[in-house]
């Protein structure tokens, strides 16, 4: 787990600090032909979650990614074959993601994260949550190499923020 959470500090830091290579002229978002990839990986999670294929959700990974999630028991699954395992399991319940929103990407070279919000249907219950998903460029393409998802509590939750203030 410590190492864990080493390599996303080191990740996070590497994309914030190192110099970007973008040809964008903005310093904070990806090439449009990246951002359209990164896009592309939310669309292809979706549709093969949907279809049932959680060996498709798992190929969108590496082989030693990590998913970080509060529904499994040790909150770490990794690497790849357990995703796919982890995956299977609310492909067998009939969940369904509804959506997956894009909220913002931001490359560094050959490693990229996204921030998604994404939508669900479990059984009768709809869900909500939110995932930081961070990627790295593996024989031309990009794969996810660590993604933890996170799913607010609406009864417990802080409401609203007002800028400046502690209360």
């Amino acid at each position: 787990m410590k190492t864990l959470v080493l390599f996303l500090l080191t990740v996070c830091l590497t994309i914030v600090i190192l110099p970007r290579h973008s040809v964008t002229a903005s310093s904070d978002t990806c090439a449009p032909s990246e951002d359209q990839a990164i896009r592309a990986i939310a669309r292809q999670w979706i549709d093969f979650y949907n279809q049932g294929r959680a060996d498709g959700v798992a190929s969108l990974y590496s082989e030693d990614a990590y998913y970080l999630t509060q529904h499994f028991a040790d909150g770490v699954v990794h690497p790849r074959p357990m995703i796919q395992a982890y995956v299977q399991r609310g492909v067998d319940a009939h969940y369904h993601i509804d959506a997956i929103d894009v909220l913002a990407t931001s490359c560094a070279s050959d490693f990229a994260y996204a921030i998604t919000r994404y939508h669900s249907t479990n059984g009768t219950q709809k869900a909500m949550g939110v995932n930081l998903v961070v990627l790295r460029k593996v024989d031309g393409g990009w794969r996810i190499v660590a993604h933890e998802a996170a799913v607010p509590d609406p009864a417990t939750a802080i409401q609203k923020l007002t800028p400046g203030t502690t209360r």
